[in-house]
C-alpha cells in the first residue's frame, strides 16, 4: 500500500452485504474506498480484522477502539453500539503504519469518518485534511496523578513485546499517549522499532480473542490493575517521572547523556536504562518470547492521591504538626495545608522519593532523626513545575520570598541564575553569614544537571527560557541568624508577558526581580527592554509595585571592562554588605546607563521603591569558550534578600533606599 492516503472502510450489523459473497449475520461491510470491483483486498482486510470487529462493541461506553499494525500496514477500528446489538458499527481506517501511526489514531479517537449516508465507493482519507479533528493528551498523560499507574504499564512495556492488560478506564488514552512518548523517544530510528510496534484496544470485552503481534495494550472493564514488574519498575518509574516534569524533551537529553544512541536495538537501549537506573537486571524478553504474568509481584505501597493531604490511616507517616497551617509552595507557588501531609524520603540507591512510614514504637530521639530528613510531597503540581517535595520542617518557615529573573532571551539571564545557583552550591553566601540548603534535593540536583554542570563543567551555552514561560529555577532555605526563611528563584521569559496568565499569577506574588540588562542593545533612542516595560506596567496595573523591589543586574560586564567604572567594580567583590558601596555601586552604573543612552534600562530603580545596580558577569569572559568565571553574580540576590527583610541587620535595612 504505497499511498499516504488512508482507506476506509463502513460496517454495519445486518444479514446481507453488498460484496460478493461477504453475507454473514454480524457486521458486514456496506461501504468502502478499496475497489468494489474487486472483493480479493477487502476480503482479505475482513479477514484480518474480524476477531476485533466487535468485540468490545456492547456495553458501556458507547465506543471503543481498535489500532495495530500488521507488517507495512496499520489499522484503526472504532466500534459503536449506541443501543441494541442490531445498531452496532464500525469505522475503519487502513493505510501505510508511517502514516498511520499510534500518534495519529489516539489523536483521531472521537472523530467519526464514514457518514451514515457513505455511498458503496467510499473516498479516501488524506491525513493532512484532519488536523481540525485532532485532539492531543499531552497534558493530561504528563499529569501527576498518572505517574504511578503508567509507571507500572511502563515497567512491563520495557520487558518486551507481548498482550498486557489493565482496567478500562477514563485514563486509558492519556496512558497510551504517555507509553507512545516515552517508546518512541526510547526507539526512535532502532532497526528492529517494527517489532516492538504498539498496538491497543480500549474497553475490550472478550479475553479469549488473542492479541496482534508486537506490543499490545489491551484495556478491560473488569481487570485489575497490573502489579508493577519487579526487573524494570524502577527504570519504569524514573522514566514516568522525568516524562511527567520535562516530556519528551527530558527524554530525548537522557537519551543523549547515557550514551543510548549509540545502540542500535531497542533491546539494548533498554538494557542500559535498566542498568543505569536500577543496577544489573535481566535482559528484556526477545520479541515473541512469553511475557511474565502482570501479577507476579505485589503492588507497592498506594501513595495518596494528589490533593488530598491525608495520610494512611495508622501509619505514623503524617508530619505531625497537626496545626492545618496553610503555607505557600515556594515551587508551584500554590498553598498548602501543611498538617497531616504525608511523609517521603530520599533514597539514594533508587535516586527517588519513597514513603516513610514512621514506627509506632519509636520514640522521640528517633523520630527526630527520620524527620530530619524527611520530606513532603507538594499536593499542587503544576504544568510548570511537575511532582515537588519540601522539607518536613518547611511549614515552620512561613511564606517564602520569591524572587524572578527578568530580561530579554539575549540578555542572559539563564546564564546568570545558573551562576547563582552554582554559587550557592560552592557555599560562597557563608562569606555573608548565610547558610543555603535546598528546598527539594530531587529538583536542585535537575537542575545541576541540566543547567549548572552544562555551563561549568563544558561551557556550553544555556538554551534561552521559552517565550511567555515562567520557569522554576531552583529554591532553598536561607539562613541568617536564627531566622530561616524559603527564597524560591524563577526565571521570566522575555517578549510579549501581558497576557501570559503565568506570568501574572508569578508577579502578584514575586517580592524581588532581578533586571537583567543586555548592554549589547544599548542604542541611542532605545525604548529599553519590552519585559522590563512590561512588567513593570503589570506591577503598576496591580498596585504592587511598591511592594516589589528590584535589583538591575548590568550583566556582560566583561565585554565593557575597559570602561570607567566598569573595570572599578569587577575589581572589587568582597563578600561584605555595605550599604554606602552599594549606594556607591548603584550611582556609578546609573551615570554609566545615562553615557550610553540606556536611561530606559534605569525604569525599575525609578519606579520602585527599594532598588539597587550593580555591575556582574554570568560568565566571566567574553569568550564562553576560554572557560566560565562568574564575577559578582551574587551581589544582586544578597541586595535582594536585604530589601526585602531577610537580612535584618542594620546595614541591611540601609539597602536600596
Amino acid at each position: 500500500m504505497a499511498t499516504s492516503l488512508l482507506h476506509q472502510t463502513l460496517y454495519r450489523w445486518g444479514q446481507t452485504g453488498r460484496f460478493g459473497d461477504m453475507s454473514e449475520v454480524g457486521l458486514w461491510p456496506v461501504a468502502s474506498s478499496l475497489d468494489p470491483a474487486s472483493t480479493d483486498e477487502l476480503r482479505h482486510w475482513h479477514e484480518r480484522v474480524k476477531p476485533w470487529l466487535s468485540a468490545g462493541a456492547g456495553g458501556r461506553p458507547r465506543s471503543s477502539h481498535f489500532y495495530a499494525a500488521f507488517g507495512d500496514d496499520a489499522v484503526l477500528i472504532r466500534r459503536v453500539r449506541p443501543g441494541a446489538a442490531r445498531t452496532a458499527a464500525a469505522h475503519l481506517l487502513l493505510g501505510p503504519a508511517g502514516v498511520l501511526t499510534p500518534r495519529l489514531a489516539l489523536e483521531l479517537r472521537e472523530w467519526t469518518w464514514a457518514p451514515p449516508d457513505l455511498p458503496t465507493r467510499a473516498p479516501m482519507v488524506n491525513p493532512n485534511t484532519l488536523r481540525a479533528h485532532r485532539s492531543p493528551l499531552g497534558e493530561k498523560a504528563r499529569s501527576d496523578a498518572l505517574q504511578e499507574p503508567l509507571a507500572a504499564l511502563l515497567s512491563h512495556v520495557l520487558t518486551g513485546p507481548g498482550t498486557i492488560e489493565a482496567p478500562a478506564t477514563g485514563d486509558a488514552f492519556a496512558l497510551l499517549w504517555a507509553i507512545d512518548d516515552i517508546c518512541t523517544v526510547l526507539g526512535s530510528g532502532l532497526r528492529d522499532w517494527p517489532e516492538w510496534s504498539a498496538g491497543f484496544e480500549t474497553f475490550a470485552e472478550r479475553r479469549e480473542v488473542p492479541g496482534p503481534p508486537g506490543l499490545f495494550l489491551r484495556f478491560l472493564p473488569d481487570a485489575p490493575a497490573p502489579a508493577p514488574e519487579p526487573r524494570t519498575h524502577t527504570a519504569a518509574l524514573f522514566l514516568a517521572r522525568m516524562y511527567g516534569r520535562g516530556g519528551t524533551d527530558a527524554l530525548r537529553r537522557l537519551r543523549s547523556t547515557e550514551g543510548l544512541n549509540g545502540l542500535d536495538t531497542m533491546a539494548a537501549r533498554v538494557a542500559r536504562l535498566l542498568s543505569t537506573v536500577a543496577g544489573p537486571v535481566v535482559p528484556p524478553s526477545a520479541p515473541g518470547r512469553p511475557r511474565p504474568s502482570a501479577q507476579a509481584a505485589p503492588a507497592p505501597p498506594s501513595s495518596p492521591s494528589p490533593g488530598t493531604g491525608r495520610p494512611d490511616s495508622g501509619t505514623g507517616t503524617g508530619t505531625g504538626t497537626g496545626t492545618g497551617e496553610r503555607v505557600s509552595c515556594p515551587i508551584c507557588l500554590g498553598k498548602l495545608d501543611w498538617g497531616g501531609l504525608p511523609l517521603y524520603t530520599f533514597d539514594q540507591s533508587l535516586a527517588q522519593y519513597v514513603r516513610l512510614n514512621l514506627p509506632k514504637d519509636a520514640n522521640a530521639e528517633q523520630r527526630a532523626r527520620l524527620l530530619r530528613t524527611a520530606a513532603v510531597r507538594c499536593p499542587n503540581p503544576g504544568d510548570m513545575t511537575g511532582t515537588h517535595y519540601l522539607p518536613a520542617g518547611y511549614g515552620r518557615y512561613g511564606s517564602p520570598a520569591v524572587f524572578g529573573f527578568i530580561g530579554g532571551t539575549t540578555s542572559g539571564k539563564t546564564h546568570l541564575a545558573a551562576a547563582m545557583v552554582a554559587a550557592i552550591e560552592r557555599g560562597a553566601l557563608g562569606a555573608y553569614g548565610i547558610t543555603a540548603q535546598p528546598v527539594d534535593l530531587d529538583r536542585h540536583q535537575a537542575f545541576l544537571r541540566d543547567m549548572v554542570h552544562p555551563l561549568f563543567s563544558e561551557s556550553t551555552r544555556l538554551a534561552p527560557t521559552r517565550e511567555g514561560e515562567v520557569a522554576f529555577a531552583d529554591a532553598f532555605v536561607m539562613s541568617c541568624g536564627d531566622r530561616p526563611r524559603a527564597v524560591a528563584l524563577f526565571d521570566v521569559a522575555g517578549g510579549e508577558l501581558s497576557n501570559v496568565g503565568d506570568a501574572k499569577r508569578f508577579l502578584d506574588i514575586a517580592d524581588g526581580l532581578i533586571f537583567v540588562a543586555d548592554p549589547k542593545r544599548f542604542t541611542p533612542g532605545s525604548l529599553g527592554d519590552p519585559a522590563f516595560n512590561t512588567v513593570l506596567s503589570l506591577l503598576r496595573a496591580s498596585g504592587r509595585l511598591p511592594k516589589v523591589s528590584a535589583a538591575i543586574a548590568l550583566n556582560k560586564a566583561d565585554l565593557f571592562r575597559f570602561d570607567d567604572p566598569i573595570a572599578h567594580w569587577l575589581s572589587r567583590d568582597a563578600a561584605v554588605l555595605d550599604s554606602a558601596e552599594v549606594l556607591e555601586e548603584s550611582a556609578d552604573v546609573f551615570g554609566y546607563l545615562h553615557q550610553r543612552d540606556a536611561e530606559a534600562w534605569t525604569r525599575p530603580y525609578q519606579e520602585c521603591e527599594r532598588a539597587t545596580l550593580h555591575v556582574v558577569s554570568a560568565t566571566g569572559t567574553d569568550a564562553i569558550e576560554r572557560g566560565v568565571r562568574p564575577l559578582r553574580v551574587l551581589r544582586p540576590l544578597v541586595a535582594l534578600m536585604a530589601m526585602t527583610g531577610l537580612l535584618t541587620t542594620a546595614e541591611a535595612q540601609n539597602i536600596g533606599i
